[in-house]
């Protein structure tokens, strides 16, 4: 009997790694990268130089950076998205309504993605330039609120299967990394309707989230709201208005879309 699984393309597979690991280091040289990626030099500049030949990677000096080659196909996976319009509408109100950053995630290959974000009056000048929620980030479930969120509303087998592929790394001294700690947080969040992050993927910045489902119970995203700890109080009555406004933009989305 022959295997017809389809087989991953190693040469495809490395330039892949490469672009990823320009990016995540905010660019790198060739003996960085060769050093990094554990890939003999000759290998390594082949890849750079066919990258670099069709446009994904671009040259300074010795140093190698993502080229805008990739912001089409970006913007077009973003806006393609079917929640997108719809979303991003919710998510100025909420800024708005609120003056903090209000964002949008969902949920691709068990990662989530920031598909829209925008920054109320208030905030502007108290995140961080790199905030991770700037639309088309990624970054993982388990140490943001809307990340945690959509994993409360997804089977356990779902999670799982999640915390195999991607671990749960610390990105704070307050993320969660054990599982059994992340299970019983996801349960405390379906009893109260929404989640918090407090600190658990940048000191300093506190956000609720909440998840939103189609009617046949599928997880199709998450809204959020948060700000400089400073600004986003821990105390039960702020946070039970901010959920309730939260409660209120995803029914109105999941009427608008259901």
């Amino acid at each position: 009997m022959t295997d017809d699984r389809p087989r991953p393309v190693k040469t495809t597979k490395a330039s892949i790694a490469l672009v990823r690991a320009v990016h995540d280091s905010d660019g790198a040289t060739l003996s960085e990268l060769a050093d990094r990626l554990e890939m003999a030099k000759s290998t390594v500049h082949n890849h750079l130089h066919t990258l670099v030949d069709e446009g994904f990677l671009v040259r300074d000096g010795d140093t190698y950076h993502v080229g805008l080659q990739f912001l089409p196909f970006g913007e077009h996976a973003r806006t393609r998205h079917p929640l997108y319009t719809t979303a991003r509408q919710r998510v100025y109100a909420l800024a708005e309504q609120t003056g903090n950053e209000a964002d949008f995630i969902v949920e691709e290959n068990g990662r989530a993605y920031s598909l829209e974000y925008a920054i109320g009056e208030s905030s502007r000048g108290g995140l961080p330039e790199s905030s991770p929620f700037r639309a088309g980030n990624r970054f993982h479930m388990h140490n943001c609120a809307s990340g945690k969120a959509m994993l409360a509303s997804m089977p356990e087998s779902r999670v799982r299967e999640i915390i195999d592929r991607w671990g749960l790394p610390a990105t704070t001294d307050h993320t969660i990394t054990e599982e059994s700690v992340l299970f019983d947080e996801l349960e405390a969040i379906r009893d109260r309707g929404y989640a918090t992050n407090d600190e658990e993927l940048i000191d300093g910045y506190r956000s609720i989230g909440a998840s939103v489902t189609s009617p046949d119970g599928e997880v199709v995203g998450a809204f959020s709201i948060g700000g400089p700890t400073y600004r986003m109080a821990v105390d039960e009555s702020t946070t039970e208005e901010i959920a309730q406004l939260l409660g209120d933009e995803i029914d109105a989305l999941e009427a608008a879309l259901f």
